[in-house]
C-alpha cells in the first residue's frame, strides 16, 4: 500500500467509528483503480473492489469533491464526500470516501414534518377556537406584559401582579371558570392572593 494511503487509514477508521452505524469508509487507490480499505461497509463492497475511479472528474488543484448524492445497493439515498489523497509530492493518488446513508434521517424528517403540519388536518375553524381558549389569552398576555416592561415572569412583582391581573379583568378573564386559579398558578400566589390584588385598586 503506498504511504500516503497508509497515513490516511487511522483517519478513515476514526470518521468510521464517529458515524457508526450510518457511513462507511473507503480508501482507493487511485493507481490501481481498487479499493485499498473499508470501514463499516454500507455498500457490499470489499477490499481489492474495483473502485471506477475514472468516472471521478475533479481538477488537480482539488482538495475536497462534493458533497454528492449516490443510491446505495439496496436503493437508499447516500449522501458523500470525497477527499483527495496526495503524496508528499503533491501527486493524487488515491481517494479517502465518506457515504453517509441518510435514509434514516429523511425518514425522521418526514415524521417530524408530519406531525408538525398535521393542523392542516384541523378545520380552521376549530383551531381558531383552541388559539383562542382562555389559558392561551393568559399566557399570551402575561407573556406580552413582561416583554413590554422588559421582566422576566418569575420576577414580576406585587406592582406589577396588581396590573395584569386588573387588565385581565377588564378583558373578562374571570368570567370563565377556574380562571383564578390559573392566573394564580401563573404568576406564582394563590386563588385568594389573585382575589385581594383584584379589590385592590392599587
Amino acid at each position: 500500500m503506498k504511504k500516503s494511503l497508509e497515513e490516511i487509514l487511522p483517519f478513515a477508521e476514526a470518521f468510521s467509528r464517529l458515524l457508526h452505524p450510518f457511513a462507511e469508509v473507503v480508501v482507493h487507490d487511485l493507481d490501481k483503480d481498487q479499493i485499498e480499505a473499508i470501514y463499516n461497509p454500507l455498500s457490499r463492497r470489499e477490499v481489492g473492489d474495483d473502485s471506477y475511479l475514472d468516472r471521478i472528474d475533479f481538477e488537480e488543484s482539488e482538495a475536497i469533491i462534493g458533497p454528492y448524492k449516490k443510491m446505495n445497493w439496496d436503493g437508499k439515498p447516500m449522501k458523500s464526500i470525497s477527499i483527495v489523497i496526495r503524496n508528499q509530492a503533491g501527486k493524487a493518488e488515491g481517494f479517502l470516501c465518506i457515504n453517509v446513508d441518510i435514509s434514516f434521517f429523511e425518514a425522521a424528517n418526514h415524521l417530524l414534518q408530519s406531525f408538525l403540519n398535521n393542523n392542516g388536518e384541523i378545520p380552521e375553524q376549530t383551531q381558531r377556537l383552541f388559539k383562542e381558549d382562555l389559558y392561551e389569552k393568559i399566557n399570551q398576555y402575561v407573556q406580552h406584559y413582561c416583554c413590554k416592561h422588559q421582566v422576566r415572569i418569575e420576577a414580576l412583582n406585587r406592582t406589577h401582579k396588581q396590573e395584569i391581573i386588573h387588565s385581565l379583568a377588564q378583558e373578562g378573564a374571570f368570567q370563565e371558570k377556574n380562571a383564578a386559579n390559573y392566573i394564580g398558578r401563573v404568576l406564582g400566589i394563590s386563588r385568594a392572593t389573585v382575589y385581594n390584588y383584584l379589590k385592590d385598586e392599587g
